[in-house]
């Protein structure tokens, strides 16, 4: 529904905006700079799960590659950028003084990187160690990261190094400069490996002219190619996205006479722990209310019980002057360093007016707190907190600005108390900026307050936006901050009892620890319960722990059941008052689950023009989180008219490769559009963000990364398939066990717009594919319904033309197609079919939605339309009706033209019919005397040889018994096998046993033959390595059946007030690798241990089946002879990933087709069962000989 007359659209506002800080991952790589031609600032980072053996070898591997790539960039810039700045980030763990890790330079261990750009870790389960990059934004924007195998850099050649520069330079582009892949790939929808080319007509390969080139100019762009880059792109080139970045704009960085590239520096820092210095305003504006109380008790609540231990904490407050309260000193569990840290702060605020408050004191007295320690303020974390009103000079911002850019320091800032203003646009005075620059980021806690009482919301808030401050800094502590399970508020005056559920999953270690906040320490009563997963009700009354200067009561669960939780706890407080229930806990060593939330905002200044994407990332280590269910809760700050909080929105983020907003299935990234709300009358409205991930009740899988078994490494390095399109495919996945993420991002504010016009399109389609019927020569479009407001919604219409060239299809301009379905909810799949007689010329469809204002989404991606010619010799029938959705001039006499075929024929004369009916008839005489000759001929050989036998038969007076093996030859291939005659046998019976009465031979020949005979799971490779090979080359051949439906959206497109269902997206999962077998290993039955999470059940055999349609573009074409690409800037990786992480390309050929693979048979040849075999099958087995 669209915004009434007296409600306004809002739309985001100039406000305090800041990158989530990650220390592993920031979004926004403002520290990596072209300057001069060269970039700075890079910063490459070593994962923690790499052995310190592997130290020497991966940082010579890593300097020569660097080197390399400098060249490389050099060389496809023209000269307009190298490489001459790099900073290496060493695990913790690493020990830089023994002689497996000697150091190419001097190590500083007080830096700590900001972001990190290049990450070399263990290989990925699909890209194995070749380099490739994280995009969730689109055409333009930088990507997330680059991620890196280390076994790329243990090489020992140097054209292995070469190799892996060549490689990194092939994603280097996508990664700063926002280009994606101009190439298809096999089996993919939306980018297929073969296209038709516009101008000959012919079958081409899907990727640049000059693919040897990392970069693809103007001249060697394909515009109509059906790739990614087109598709994101609107069919620019890539070097014309390039140019026009912050890189070379404005002709920035113009090409250099050297002719030689820059060699990096590179410059060793490992990280050391966090170091913390908390800056509190001390001004009178916090004397009203509860505003001090609050700090003072989110403080002691942060240090004594969320901070982990082993880091640096100290404390500054601020007024006129600075004053540091704690000195900077360790945690730990033993010492009273918490208690005497958490209750330093000033029992009273101070007098001073806030006018007269000096930020930049608080800053500085904070770099001295620092310079005590010996590593110095690079790289701590400076957590401000003040009320961001008063008037800050500019030049005491840019000094701060200066600062903490010459000293390395982040500032997270916390605006407490923020007072909503009506008619101003806060900007918190500079504040924005000098949290951007330093890479932190801004909350704001809403000023909630009742007379002289603030409500405990207002606390809460603070120590979560507190907590969420320390948790970004402690990232790479050992232990890590306090993990949030779970937190609810329960409101008072509604019910007497507040009751609710958790879960303690193997991702968290077994101690948790339940708190209960409160205002008033009799608004908890005397009921506190716990009941254990097993059903067992734990009291309070020995275990509750009550800390008034904290306003918490709580219980330590030490070795706490895995499962789901259940409590209940009397709730006395008052109306305007309420009770907080949270669960925390630390994570688990071996199992770490990150949630990493931001959106798409560099910056304050956001419109329409530029619409807020929410994005959130889950991994499970390094490995992507497939179908968990993450829902983004959305509230607006401070109280309505009725003085109660506003009720949260709740929606759903998704990982469904659409295309916009989110760009590749499968790589654990979840986003969607934020919803276009509604206000009353307020200029300026302010909402918290946060996100929630779960397990999707069992639903949540990742993938098993098998590429790191040894055994099976040189069979991926061998395989020439690409990787990725339009989705992230696994061969191996694995279901998730249960677990629970809460990330807060901040407040965001939204500005109404002042005219209430609706200015927001729908989302524009990305997906559209088109079928050609053969038979009928009719089109099939089909593609995923966008909203109405970006992906909210439902849109009002759609409009599609068929243009004759490229060029009108991007301007939209061609003749209409009419008939148009009426959209769907978003994410429903919508199709229509239509008839053409466009025969041999290539057309171009595209198709848009529009709203019932008439904005009009973007233009979809492009599809390309080649209908061959019938054949003269038929030719259709007039059409008897039309079809409503078509309208072209020249199509209008083929409408309906699925009516039958007039077969034409000539009338003959009396005498030719004479002498074509002799010459049947004489032929059919001479086949009929053929065939007697040979069957007697036959018959007469047959008796022959059946007599020859009996005669063999009676002197050796011995048979074979034959064993119950499987075959995996069919009877009519076993006469092509090389040196094996085929003879059909006669079986006889003696005292009821069957034996053959072909020739036998004794049990020691057979033994000694069998056991000449390898077996492939306990030798080396030989030569029926080649024989399996080409088995499953020959499956290949046979494309996996795939699944259509809608996508996971709900089915309610409005903001939700209540947590959403969770959505429909299920996919299939295949068993582990056999880790002692090469080949993948599929069985071919049903795991009882694994929950069914395929819909279409994984023992079930699928039933072949075909289908007359078929895609203009297809996979391999038949007039090319495909070689496999050999571009070094290209990454090659498993061709046996499966479709939706489902079963392997072994199981769908097993499902799908009967054929087996010509070998010769080692023994006689033995009757042919009918079943389905797999590798495993090929396995040679001991025969049972029997002498009689």
């Amino acid at each position: 529904m669209k915004l009434k007359q007296s409600t306004m659209m809002t739309i985001l506002c100039v406000v305090v905006w800041a990158c989530v800080f990650q220390a592993v991952s920031c979004h926004l790589p403002g520290d990596l700079r072209l300057v001069d031609n060269g970039y700075e600032g890079l910063v490459v980072s070593i994962s923690e799960d790499l052995p310190q053996q592997h130290c020497n070898q991966i940082l010579h591997g890593l300097k020569f590659v660097l080197t390399e790539f400098s060249g490389e960039l050099h060389k496809a810039t023209g000269g307009r950028a190298s490489l001459r700045e790099v900073t290496v980030a060493l695990p913790r763990t690493w020990q830089t003084d023994t002689l497996s890790c000697s150091l190419l330079g001097p190590l500083n261990s007080a830096a700590v990187p900001t972001s990190v750009h290049l990450r070399v870790s263990n290989p990925h389960p699909v890209f194995g160690a070749n380099p490739w990059v994280q995009q969730s934004q689109g055409c333009g924007h930088h990507g997330d990261f680059i991620q890196l195998g280390s076994d790329l850099l243990r090489a020992t050649k140097n054209d292995s190094y070469i190799h892996a520069a060549k490689m990194l330079m092939g994603v280097w582009p996508k990664f700063r400069w926002g280009v994606f892949d101009e190439q298809g790939y096999n089996d993919d929808p939306l980018y297929p490996a073969f296209y038709r080319d516009p101008i000959s007509g012919e079958m081409r390969i899907n990727n640049c002219k000059d693919e040897q080139h990392p970069i693809c100019d103007e001249h060697d762009h394909v515009p109509e190619a059906p790739n990614k880059h087109n598709a994101q792109c609107q069919g620019k080139a890539a070097w014309e996205v390039i140019m026009s970045s912050q890189d070379f704009k404005d002709k920035r960085n113009i090409p250099t006479n050297s002719s030689k590239a820059l060699i990096p520096k590179l410059n060793f820092v490992q990280t050391g722990e966090p170091r913390i210095i908390i800056v509190v305003e001390d001004t009178a504006v916090m004397n009203l209310q509860k505003r001090w109380e609050f700090i003072r008790k989110a403080l002691r609540r942060v240090v004594v019980y969320d901070m982990p231990d082993d880091i640096y904490v100290g404390v500054v407050v601020f007024n006129s002057v600075a004053r540091t309260t704690a000195s900077l000193a360790m945690m730990d569990s033993v010492s009273d360093v918490r208690q005497r840290i958490g209750s330093s702060m000033p029992r009273n605020p101070s007098s001073v007016p806030e006018k007269h408050k000096c930020l930049l004191c608080g800053i500085q007295e904070a770099l001295r707190a620092l310079d005590i320690d010996p590593q110095g303020a690079e790289g701590a974390t400076i957590i401000l907190l003040t009320s961001g009103a008063g008037a800050t000079p500019k030049r005491e911002i840019d000094e701060m600005i200066r600062l903490s850019t010459v000293r390395g320091i982040h500032i997270e800032a916390i605006i407490y108390p923020f007072i909503e203003q009506q008619t101003e646009i806060v900007k918190s005075h500079g504040l924005e900026k000098l949290v951007s620059t330093t890479h932190g980021s801004t909350f704001t806690v809403m000023d909630e307050g009742v007379g002289n009482d603030s409500k405990i919301n207002m606390m809460m808030s603070l120590m979560n936006s507190l907590l969420a401050t320390v948790r970004k800094a402690c990232l790479m502590s050992s232990s890590g901050a306090s993990l949030m399970i779970h937190s609810k508020a329960y409101h008072g005056g509604e019910s007497a009892v507040a009751r609710g559920s958790f879960t303690i999953d193997d991702s968290i270690i077994s101690d948790a620890r339940f708190a209960v906040y409160y205002y008033d320490i009799t608004h908890v009563g005397n009921t506190l319960e716990l009941t254990t997963p097993s059903g067992n009700i734990m009291s309070s009354v020995n275990m509750q722990e009550e800390d008034g200067d904290a306003n918490v009561i709580f219980m330590n669960i030490p070795m706490a059941e895995r499962g789901e939780w259940h409590y209940q706890v009397e709730n006395r407080a008052d109306s305007h008052q309420g009770l907080q229930i949270e669960v925390t806990s630390k994570e688990s060593e071996n199992r770490k689950i990150k949630l990493h939330v931001w959106i798409n905002s560099d910056n304050g200044a956001n419109n329409s023009s530029d619409p807020i994407i929410i994005y959130a990332e889950i991994k499970d280590g390094m490995l992507p989180v497939l179908n968990a269910k993450v829902t983004a809760k959305f509230q607006q700050l401070g109280m309505n008219a009725n003085g109660k909080e506003y009720s949260p929105i709740y929606f759903d983020l998704f990982d469904n490769g659409l295309g916009d907003p989110d760009i590749t299935e499968g790589d654990g990234v979840y986003s969607r559009y934020l919803p276009i709300l509604s206000h009353e009358n307020k200029d300026l409205t302010h909402y918290e963000l946060g996100v929630t991930a779960n397990n999707n009740n069992g639903l949540a899988i990742k993938p098993l990364n098998n590429i790191l078994s040894t055994k099976t490494q040189f069979f991926v390095e061998n395989k020439n398939k690409s990787c990725c399109g339009s989705t992230i495919e696994y061969e191996h996945v694995t279901p998730i066990p249960p677990f629970q993420r809460t990330e807060m991002f901040g407040v965001i504010g939204l500005l109404s717009n002042p005219s209430g016009e609706d200015t927001v399109p729908p989302n524009r389609i990305l997906d559209l594919q088109a079928d050609i019927n053969l038979e009928s020569h009719e089109i099939s479009f089909h593609w995923t319904a966008p909203g109405d407001d970006y992906d909210w919604g439902q849109a009002n219409h759609y409009e599609a033309v068929m243009a004759a060239s490229l060029a009108d299809a991007f301007k939209f301009n061609g003749e209409r197609i009419n008939g148009m379905p009426i959209p769907l909810n978003v994410g429903v799949e919508q199709s229509i079919t239509i008839n053409t007689t466009k025969y041999d010329q290539l057309v171009y469809v595209v198709i848009r939605a529009v709203d019932e204002v008439g904005n009009h989404g973007e233009v979809s991606n492009m599809v390309s339309i080649f209908v061959s010619r019938p054949p003269t010799t038929t030719t259709k029938a007039p059409p008897s009706t039309s079809l409503p959705f078509m309208d072209f001039n020249d199509m209008s006499n083929d409408i309906n033209s699925r009516n039958s075929e007039i077969v034409r024929s000539a009338g003959l004369k009396l005498d030719d019919m004479a002498i074509v009916i002799g010459s049947v008839s004489g032929f059919l005489i001479i086949v009929a005397v053929f065939a007697t000759f040979c069957f007697f001929h036959v018959a007469r050989h047959q008796r022959q040889h059946h007599k020859k036998n009996n005669e063999i038969l009676e002197v050796n007076k011995n048979s074979m018994v034959k064993s119950n093996s499987v075959s995996m030859f069919n009877e009519n291939e076993r006469a092509d096998s090389e040196g094996v005659t085929m003879k059909v046998v006669e079986v006889k019976s003696v005292k009821g046993y069957p034996i053959s009465s072909m020739p036998s031979w004794s049990p020691s020949i057979l033994l000694q033959e069998h056991e000449k005979r390898c077996s492939v799971t306990s030798s080396p490779p030989s030569e029926d390595d080649e024989i399996l090979t080409q088995y499953q080359n020959f499956q290949d051949q046979f494309p996996e059946l795939a699944q259509n439906g809608s996508h996971s959206y709900p089915n309610s497109q409005s903001p939700s007030i209540t947590q959403s269902d969770p959505p429909a997206y299920q996919t299939s999962y295949t068993s582990e690798v056999f880790d002692g077998y090469q080949y993948s290993y599929n069985p071919g039955y049903c795991h009882e241990e694994l929950p069914p999470y395929s819909p279409q059940g994984m023992c079930s055999q699928t039933s072949q089946f075909s289908t007359k349609y078929s895609h203009e573009t297809p996979q391999h074409s038949p007039d090319l002879n495909y070689v496999p690409n050999t571009n070094p800037y290209q990454n090659k990786i498993l061709r046996g990933v499966s479709s939706r992480y489902g079963q392997s390309n072994t199981s769908a050929a097993m499902y799908s087709n009967n054929h087996q693979p010509k070998l010769a048979p080692p023994v006689s040849p033995k009757p042919s069962l009918s079943v389905h075999t797999t590798i495993a099958n090929t396995e040679p087995m001991r025969r049972n000989i029997t002498q009689v």
